[in-house]
C-alpha cells in the first residue's frame, strides 16, 4: 500500500519556491533587474519549477511582490525609453543578509545531501 503523507521539503529548503526565491534574491545580489528578465531567467535554469506561459510568469511575480512585502527587495519603476514602464528589483540590507543565509543553508544542504547519497548508494 502506498504512502499518502507527503514528505515536508518546505522545511528542509527542497521546496521549489524556496529555490525561485533563492535564485532570486542571488541574481538581485549582482545587479539590478527588470521583473521579466528575473523570471525569464528562472525558467530557463528551472525550467520544472515554472511552468510555462503566463501561469509560470504570475507565480514568479507573487514571488518578487511577496519578496517585496517582506522587505527583502525593493522596487522602482522606470519610465525611460520606449515601451511600457518597467518595474526594477534590487535588494535590501535585510535581502543582502537573507542573501548569506541562504548560501550557507544551502552548503548544509549539499553535505546532508552528499552524505545521504552515499549512505543510500551503499545500502542499494
Amino acid at each position: 500500500m502506498k504512502s499518502t503523507r507527503k514528505c515536508r521539503t518546505r522545511v528542509t529548503g527542497l521546496s521549489p519556491t524556496f529555490w525561485l526565491r533563492a535564485w532570486i534574491v542571488v541574481s538581485l545580489s549582482e545587479r539590478e533587474l527588470h521583473g521579466y528578465e528575473l523570471i525569464s531567467s528562472l525558467s530557463e535554469l528551472f525550467p520544472n519549477l515554472l511552468s510555462p506561459g503566463i501561469g509560470g510568469m504570475g507565480r514568479g511575480y507573487r514571488i518578487l511582490k511577496d519578496l517585496e512585502e517582506e522587505g527583502i527587495i525593493i522596487g522602482r519603476w522606470d519610465v525611460e525609453g520606449t515601451g511600457p514602464a518597467k518595474k526594477i528589483y534590487r535588494l535590501t540590507s535585510e535581502g543582502e543578509k537573507l542573501r548569506e543565509d541562504i548560501i550557507k543553508h544551502v552548503e548544509e544542504m549539499q553535505d546532508y545531501i552528499n552524505k545521504f547519497l552515499e549512505l543510500t548508494s551503499k545500502r542499494f
